[in-house]
């Protein structure tokens, strides 16, 4: 049993092992975003090793998006924070690789955005309810301006997940941003023979939807709020989704 091959401990190199100590420090912040690498030089004498040793490691953290290379008489490796932009390209490219629909994507927001909403009226009411009420005004600001109003549509959902509490959920909503506001644009550009008079009273709704969820959170009546945008995610859906549910991510993204 334990000379299979297939069940072999892969012994890291040690590019990898000082990328991850590198890595490890840029977490914890002791690297800020913006500081410059210690000198090729400086890293050979820190972690003794060799010089194409330390370059892979560095580009393993470049590839990663950890490190920026620039040239020139202030060049060199600096860091980069890690953002949720990474974390919206990595979900971008799977999703589009695993073959992902907008359906898919929307059902998968209808699973998680209403118990978000509750956890975000019993656990972090007051903070939820003002950053909603600030997406929402900045929504009726651009209701005019379709591109402007989508990615405010959008903005407001993600902040949903972002206050509710709970940190994954947050990332949840940062990593599916860029597809959630394209399917919004996508829609929007589908929807042109709808009767302006049709398209005010959909905005309307979800205005009035929207405040009322606010409305719920502030009272922290987690359980009311969680149905109601149970209730909410259906209806936006049928706008959303018509005549596009089929539609693939890469077709969006791409």
């Amino acid at each position: 049993m334990y000379g299979n091959a297939a069940s072999a401990i892969r012994v890291p190199k040690t590019a990898e092992i000082i990328a991850g100590r590198i890595r490890k420090a840029i977490i914890r912040g002791q690297l800020k975003s913006g500081d410059r690498l210690a000198s090729e030089a400086e890293l050979v004498d820190e972690y003794q090793v060799s010089r194409p040793t330390v370059r892979e490691a560095i580009r393993i953290l470049e590839s990663e998006g950890f490190l920026r290379i620039s040239r020139g008489a202030r060049g060199g490796a600096h860091v980069v924070a890690p953002g949720p932009e990474l974390l919206a390209k990595a979900a971008g490219l799977t999703l589009q690789f695993r073959g992902a629909t907008l359906a898919d994507i929307y059902a998968a927001r209808s699973v998680i955005e209403p118990p978000a909403a509750r956890w975000a009226a019993e656990l972090n009411s007051k903070r939820a309810a003002a950053a909603l009420r600030k997406q929402l005004q900045r929504e009726r600001e651009v209701a005019d301006l379709d591109a402007p109003r989508a990615r405010a549509i959008t903005d407001f959902h993600t902040t949903l997940l972002d206050e509710c509490g709970n940190v994954a959920l947050g990332m949840v909503g940062r990593a599916l941003y860029d597809v959630v506001l394209r399917q919004h644009e996508f829609s929007n550009r589908r929807q042109t023979s709808a009767t302006s008079e049709a398209r005010r009273k959909q905005i309307q709704f979800g205005y009035r939807s929207q405040e009322k969820l606010i409305e719920l959170i502030e009272a922290r009546d987690g359980a009311a709020a969680e149905a109601h945008w149970i209730r909410h995610m259906k209806a936006a859906g049928d706008v959303w989704l018509y005549g596009i549910s089929k539609t693939s991510v890469i077709d969006i993204l791409d």
